[in-house]
């Protein structure tokens, strides 16, 4: 619940964009170099049942967004900063709250103009979550937490950008680190890293590791537009692949996270959102349980396409 309100708060406080105006103002050319662009929404669900026949369970559910751009453009130098913060619980009668979002999305970049289209640039990418997330209803299957995941990625390449609608950066040289500190997810291999080793007693020989390190290339597509008069069209395609892959049957398997966003505008405070994702990281395993003498067993592990959707309708401030 703090999460959900800190980023009510960030969506309510308006010295962000006063601070975004002073940085406008500071410059006296009539260039203006900085800008700053920011949408804020909050987006509430409530269901009740009572005697219902077909069954349900009454709730309350709530997600908070914070999406902002700041820029900074003079002569042929570039300078940009995005975040992209999401929280979300959902609450139920008979049981405890449920996390149903969390996102801490945060990039830097700078480049230099070589031509009127493209420019030489470098890029920073951290990606985590605030909270703790459970495998529901299981309450007590952890499997996240804040830097664990989390995805830091130093790129250099080229951006192209032949119109404020479209862009694509290009590195043919990223290093991208995984960071798994929480030490129990770490001991079982989560999100890639090397697992702990044990003997034949159970005893850990030694632990899992807190960090993989890759180095591959790195492709960032963004596009947006609008479709129809009060509806919007935003994303973003993130492409990596791994050049030190010691298995050559996963060398050309690429690293994806495809994510779309439509807003339906209402009015100038309201919208309906809709939002899904797909995700494909070959070295995320998810499990396969078996029934044994009566024992649910592990069995094997495989790769899978991941898949996020939401739908809801909500305050939204956007400023420009």
């Amino acid at each position: 619940m703090r999460k959900l309100l800190l980023l009510v708060f960030l969506a309510s406080f308006p010295g962000i964009s006063a601070w975004a105006g002073n940085l406008e103002s500071s410059d006296s050319t009539n260039a203006k170099p900085w800008s700053y662009k920011g949408q804020y929404s909050l987006i509430m669900n409530q269901m009740s049942f009572s005697h219902w026949a077909t069954g349900g369970e009454s709730s309350i559910a709530g997600r908070a967004t914070v999406d902002y751009h700041l820029k900074y453009h003079k002569r042929k130098f570039t300078f940009e900063h995005e975040a992209h913060l999401a929280y979300g619980i959902a609450g139920y009668i008979k049981k405890d709250i449920e996390k149903t979002d969390d996102k801490l999305d945060v990039s830097f970049s700078a480049g230099r103009k070589i031509s009127k289209k493209w420019s030489f640039t470098g890029m920073t990418i951290f990606k985590s979550q605030f909270a703790k997330g459970y495998n529901y209803p299981n309450d007590s299957d952890l499997v996240s937490a804040f830097m664990s995941p989390a995805y830091f990625t130093i790129s250099a390449g080229f951006n192209f950008n032949p119109n404020k609608n479209f862009q694509m950066f290009l590195s043919p040289v990223a290093g991208k680190m995984t960071f798994v500190l929480n030490q129990n997810l770490a001991n079982q291999g989560a999100y890639g890293v090397t697992k702990a080793v044990y003997d034949s007693l159970g005893n850990m020989i030694s632990p899992g590791k807190n960090y993989l390190g890759l180095l591959g290339i790195n492709i960032l597509c963004s596009y947006k537009t609008k479709l129809m008069k009060n509806v919007h069209y935003k994303t973003n395609l993130n492409l990596y692949n791994n050049y030190l892959e010691p298995e050559t049957d996963m060398r050309w398997q690429m690293d994806v996270d495809w994510e779309n966003n439509f807003t339906f505008k209402i009015n100038q405070y309201m919208a309906t959102v809709l939002f899904f994702q797909f995700k494909y990281d070959p070295k995320v395993l998810f499990p396969e349980y078996q029934l044994i003498d009566g024992i649910s067993t592990l069995t094997a592990q495989h790769t899978a396409l991941q898949f996020k959707e939401s739908l809801g309708i909500g305050l939204t401030y956007k400023i420009k």
